[in-house]
């Protein structure tokens, strides 16, 4: 674990929270401010490649705990670039090289943290888990086991035994 250096007031603690704050508003606005100028600038240069190398960049360099999946989200569907899950970058369509003045300003219109919000956290419910798994094992036996499947009847009896 990296070393850090502890904050000691509760006066401290309250003004770093409102710094991340400030500081967290502006880079999301600065992130979007770039991906909306990436659209422009691809509107108006119509070069495809500079566009998806500076979303890429992008996407590297922004924080582990970022919402990089709404980033990557909001570009699937305003830049219509492809995620490349091996490569694990994005790519463009051979026949989506252009974008509108439309879809340009669609992109600077929404930005990425509205279009796709954030998900609401769910408390770990361990009988809602097991019952879910339930009924994906008896759907999964009902429509026909796949080669791999590994479903025996008796397991799903016991998990029913332990939420009964």
């Amino acid at each position: 674990m990296a070393k850090i250096t502890l904050i000691k007031t509760d006066v401290a603690i309250d003004k770093m929270i409102a710094s991340i704050a400030s500081r967290g508003s502006k880079l999301q606005a600065d992130t979007h401010r770039v991906l909306a100028s990436i659209a422009v600038r691809w509107h108006d240069t119509n070069d495809v490649t500079v566009a998806v190398r500076q979303v890429n960049a992008l996407i590297e360099g922004l924080p582990s705990g970022w919402r990089t999946n709404a980033v990557k989200a909001w570009v699937e569907s305003f830049l219509t670039f492809v995620w490349d899950t091996d490569e694990k970058c994005f790519v463009y369509h051979k026949n989506r090289t252009k974008i509108s003045k439309d879809d340009a300003r669609a992109a600077m219109d929404t930005p990425y943290w509205e279009f796709k919000p954030e998900t609401e956290y769910k408390p770990l419910n361990l009988d809602d888990m097991i019952y879910a798994l339930i009924a994906r094992a008896e759907k999964r036996r009902e429509q026909g086991l796949k080669d791999g499947d590994v479903v025996p009847s008796d397991k799903i009896k016991g998990l029913k035994a332990l939420v009964a």
